[in-house]
């Protein structure tokens, strides 16, 4: 590491990717939102590792940082269809 270089306060732990994909599909089919695509009629969802933030405008159109809704990533394996589900609502019971 270079002098001024600030260590990565996540080196070293481990990936939770996999379990952030599980409990999102649990949620997913919970709720009853891994049927049929609506594209293509296939059932061959995959689910993103990460949430994604959606991110929010100002009245004027303009980027508002750290402001938007938190949302769960799934497509379609076959076709690609992207749907976006709000995180606060997926997972909560």
């Amino acid at each position: 590491m270079a002098m001024g270089d600030t260590p990565d306060p996540l080196a070293g732990l481990p990936d939770d990717r996999g379990w952030t994909v599980e409990v999102h599909r649990d949620a997913l089919a919970r709720k009853g939102a891994l049927g049929p695509c609506e594209a293509c009629g296939l059932t061959d969802w995959a689910v993103a590792g990460e949430t994604v933030l959606v991110s929010a405008l100002d009245p004027a159109g303009r980027y508002v940082p750290g402001r938007g809704v938190d949302a769960v990533a799934v497509f379609c394996r076959h076709c690609g269809l992207l749907r976006l589900h709000a995180a606060t609502v997926l997972l909560k019971d």
